[in-house]
């Protein structure tokens, strides 16, 4: 979105504001706007946004683990959890929809900061699953996080 002072007196100055929706935007971006005008010395100039955007809290690999086994193996997974603010973030509670398949345990690596998650699949029965971990935060921004988790256990 832009915003402009629509006439300028000549030798005079104006003002651009560009705003940019990040909200379907992640990783490094560039924006450029075309600004058009009446001066036959100049008659457009172009500017350049750049930019990085980064989640409130961000899952590394990414949300999702998938478990491939044989009953009674046990397969294993982990997530590291970062807090990408300056305020220190805690995880008040974690729900698990899949008692019966996986278990979890989260450990802090760097308090506040970085967190590990690990994931072991404990069926004991053969079938496909699919569920989720539901971790709720103290961010306001990102209070929770769903990590989604499946399984294709064989006999």
């Amino acid at each position: 979105m832009a915003r402009y002072d629509g006439v300028i007196p000549p030798g005079g100055t104006g003002e651009i504001t560009l705003q940019i929706d990040t909200s379907r935007i992640r990783g490094e971006f560039q924006k450029k706007a075309i600004v058009w005008s009446n001066d036959p010395e100049i008659r457009s100039i172009a500017l350049y946004l750049k930019g990085e955007v980064k989640p409130h809290i961000s899952i590394e690999p990414g949300g999702y683990v998938s478990f491939w086994g044989v009953k009674g193996q046990i397969a294993s997974a982990h997530l590291d959890i970062a807090n990408n603010n300056k305020i220190p973030l805690k995880i008040v509670g974690i729900d698990n929809d899949l008692p019966e398949r996986i278990k979890f345990h989260l450990r802090e690596i760097r308090a506040g900061y970085v967190f590990r998650i690990e994931i072991e699949d404990i069926s004991e029965t053969a079938g496909d699953y699919i569920g989720h971990l539901i971790i709720r935060t103290n961010n306001r921004q990102q209070p929770e996080l769903i990590i989604i988790i499946n399984g294709q256990i064989s006999e």
